[in-house]
């Protein structure tokens, strides 16, 4: 599994998938994970000990805007990094589907995120909503749904949560689990910690939010950063110290860096070059370059890893790499 360009060894891993016990084997494109793990003197290379993965939408598509769509109340939109699944393109999405999605916050205010993975779901599935709670005269309000249930009981005013329940036609969400989201909700040291998300807020040229998450980089080595500005999407890394990501390091990402996938995965269905599937990913492979083999060699069942540009629902491979 390779999580911000950090190729982790997930075979011992604990993995939990929306909080169901799931396996590596389970995971995606595109899904937003949380890590816990180690780090060798290769700072490419770790170990994961724990996976947590959380989508936050999920609901049927009320609207459709400009580069996105609205579901569970949240404005989602999508770039050329948006894995698709279930459809080909944004232009086949439309009001009534079902869907789940993960992904990024965007604003500050959380009104607006940015899908990194949108899966088309059946209907009648849960629905998940994220955001800042409001508290009003009547009780607390998300995404204009105002919540009801026992699973919000630590919820306060402002807080970024993400909510799970069943929807009434009133507009109710009956809360069946929720989480706090955002790493200001940590009281304890730690090192060595990488986030990844767009810039909400710059108070200083050092000092700014990613997400929620207040970062101070006074000391950081910004690298091509230097003119970091809101709606960047950036890597993070540093320690957490007393409610604050203290940076070591700050580095932009670019559209290039975001299309750019690697699978290592077994090739579990395959009609030709152009298609075939490997960890759920649909790939074409027509204008790969193959090593270890030849492009006669790739058939059902063969241990291979690809690298190529997402583009919708299909993984352009530029490279085939035979692992067996």
């Amino acid at each position: 599994m390779i999580v911000n360009g950090i190729k982790f060894d997930d075979l011992q891993a604990k993995v939990t998938v929306e909080g169901i016990t799931a396996t590596p084997a389970d995971l995606r494109l595109g899904m937003v994970v949380e890590i816990q793990g180690e780090r060798g003197a290769d700072l490419t290379l770790g170990t994961a000990n724990n996976i947590e993965v959380w989508s936050i939408a999920q609901g049927e598509v009320s609207a459709l805007v400009a580069g996105g769509f609205v579901v569970s109340g949240m404005t989602i939109l999508c770039d050329v990094a948006t894995v698709l699944d279930g459809v080909n393109s944004l232009g086949e999405l439309a009001v009534g589907q079902t869907l789940a999605v993960w992904g990024l916050q965007k604003r500050v205010d959380a009104a607006q995120w940015r899908a990194t993975r949108v899966t088309l779901k059946a209907p009648g599935m849960p629905v998940v909503s994220s955001g800042l709670v409001q508290s009003t005269q009547t009780g607390l309000v998300l995404n204009a749904m105002s919540l009801q249930g026992v699973a919000m009981d630590n919820m306060m005013n402002g807080a970024l949560v993400r909510v799970e329940g069943v929807l009434s036609n009133a507009g109710v969400l009956q809360v069946s689990k929720s989480r706090l989201m955002n790493l200001g909700s940590m009281s304890q040291s730690l090192d060595r910690v990488e986030v990844q998300g767009y810039v909400t807020e710059m108070t200083t040229a050092r000092r700014f939010r990613l997400g929620m998450t207040d970062v101070d980089a006074t000391g950081a080595d910004m690298q091509q950063a230097i003119s970091l500005v809101v709606g960047d999407r950036a890597e993070v890394y540093g320690n957490w110290r007393s409610g604050v990501l203290v940076a070591t390091q700050v580095a932009v990402e670019t559209e290039n860096e975001l299309q750019s996938t690697e699978i290592t995965g077994t090739v579990s269905a395959f009609t030709s070059l152009v298609n075939f599937v490997v960890r759920e990913q649909r790939c074409d492979a027509s204008q790969a370059v193959f090593s270890r083999g030849v492009a006669t060699d790739l058939k059902l069942g063969v241990l291979i890893k690809v690298k190529g540009t997402q583009s919708g629902s299909i993984l352009n491979v530029t490279s085939v790499e035979y692992e067996n």
